[in-house]
């Protein structure tokens, strides 16, 4: 913990002396670990049972359904109940589904319902982590606290995948999954001593109605919806298609799958640097720091319409997963000083839902994009959005300061 104290410094007390966060983080930290272990126990498993790349893409489609289907229900509950107890049901949940992958030899038909379920508790537990994030912080703390989410998350990118196939593989699928159940139950247990501020919710109403007032909230401050139309048409136009066609990039222009591999790694070794740079880092006009950090993305696609080499590629993917996190950590922080506590988990699962119906239709459309233009057609299409789209969103009301003019809403429900 002697790091973190540096790395955070004094303002608003210490992150490391905050026990709250402690036991948030650390158990986030876990979850990560096991996010990133499952699937690819789940794709080792699948392959073994007799599988294929499609059967494979099929099971991971799962997720993106429970994504959607759930996302909006997710941020209604942990703004309705306590977020400690949203995210130790979800994470109880998940070790339950974890467990069936411990019997033996699965069906692809099973791990597509495993891989449903996983991602149906994800769509609860991460709107309860942000709010409840930013409820045991103080506003002075909030950047550093975004930032080691940031950090945790990109670690786990780093090392979980690489890790899980050395289990995977030295062991067998079954191991995995123990470990991906390990890495929940003890982010369960982490959670179980924490004292989550009380946060008073607002009058009861329906479902529907409550979710209207999430989006509500979103819509009355432009900004706000700036960022999630940018993000979500992002995601589809920039984002996928290069996700895509990197590993094509890889073995046709480069003769093997390093600089695939490599570019991936690069890209949470950007977000790394970006995480701890914001702990720091207060920009005066946080809105045009993100949106210059998120249209740096733009430069990924532009080094794959033209690969000249692989230091270029690689260099565009650190420089993106850079901006990427800067851009997450203003977000995400401002964000939580803007929307009323009582309210933060809907208008986080409202960006949630907007990225997960972008992004698997993006990935989706690549393939008969590319059979329609042309690779470097939509590679450079990519490229222009990527740039395009955030920067346009500069214009909108209270965006470079990521700020609004608006009053807290009363909706008044009946009890």
């Amino acid at each position: 913990m002697g790091k973190l104290r540096g790395l955070t410094g004094s303002a608003g007390g210490s992150l490391a002396r905050n026990r709250e966060f402690r036991l948030l983080w650390l158990s986030f930290t876990m979850s990560v670990a096991a996010d990133q272990i499952f699937p690819v126990t789940v794709t080792i498993a699948a392959l073994n049972a007799g599988g294929t790349a499609s059967t494979v893409g099929a099971i991971f489609t799962c997720r993106w359904i429970a994504l959607i289907v759930f996302a909006l229900l997710g941020g209604l509950w942990a703004d309705r109940l306590p977020r400690r107890a949203v995210m130790v049901a979800s994470m109880g949940f998940q070790c339950c589904v974890a467990a069936v992958g411990l019997c033996g030899a699965a069906s692809p038909w099973l791990l597509a319902l495993l891989v449903f379920l996983v991602g149906g508790a994800e769509a609860f537990h991460r709107p309860a982590y942000q709010a409840c994030l930013s409820s045991v912080l103080t506003p002075e703390q909030r950047p550093a606290g975004a930032a080691l989410t940031a950090v945790s998350w990109r670690l786990g990118a780093m090392i979980g995948p690489g890790l899980g196939a050395y289990v995977v593989t030295v062991w067998s699928p079954r191991i995995g999954f123990l470990a991906v159940l390990t890495a929940y139950l003890l982010g369960l247990v982490l959670l179980l001593p924490l004292r989550e501020p009380v946060v008073t919710p607002g009058r009861r109403a329906s479902a529907v109605r409550e979710i209207a007032d999430g989006v509500f909230e979103v819509v009355r401050r432009r900004w706000v919806l700036g960022i999630i139309v940018a993000v979500a048409f992002q995601q589809m136009l920039t984002i996928a298609p290069a996700q895509v066609l990197l590993p094509l990039v890889s073995r046709e222009t480069f003769g093997g799958d390093a600089v695939y591999g490599t570019a991936l790694a690069l890209l949470s070794v950007g977000g790394l640097v970006g995480g701890l740079v914001s702990m720091r880092w207060k920009p005066g006009r946080p809105g045009l720091a993100a949106i210059a950090g998120l249209a740096v993305y733009g430069v990924v696609p532009l080094a794959l319409v033209w690969p000249v080499s692989p230091g270029l590629v690689y260099a565009c993917y650190i420089t993106a997963g850079l901006g990427l996190e800067i851009f997450a950590v203003q977000w995400v922080v401002n964000l939580q000083r803007e929307i009323p506590p009582e309210r933060l988990a809907r208008v986080t699962s409202v960006d949630w839902l907007a990225a997960s119906v972008m992004t698997p239709l993006g990935l989706t459309l690549t393939g008969p994009a590319v059979a329609a233009i042309g690779r470097p057609a939509l590679l450079a299409i990519g490229a222009v959005a990527g740039f395009a789209v955030p920067l346009a969103t500069v214009f909108l009301r209270g965006m470079t300061r990521f700020r609004s003019d608006v009053t807290s809403l009363n909706y008044g429900h009946s009890p």
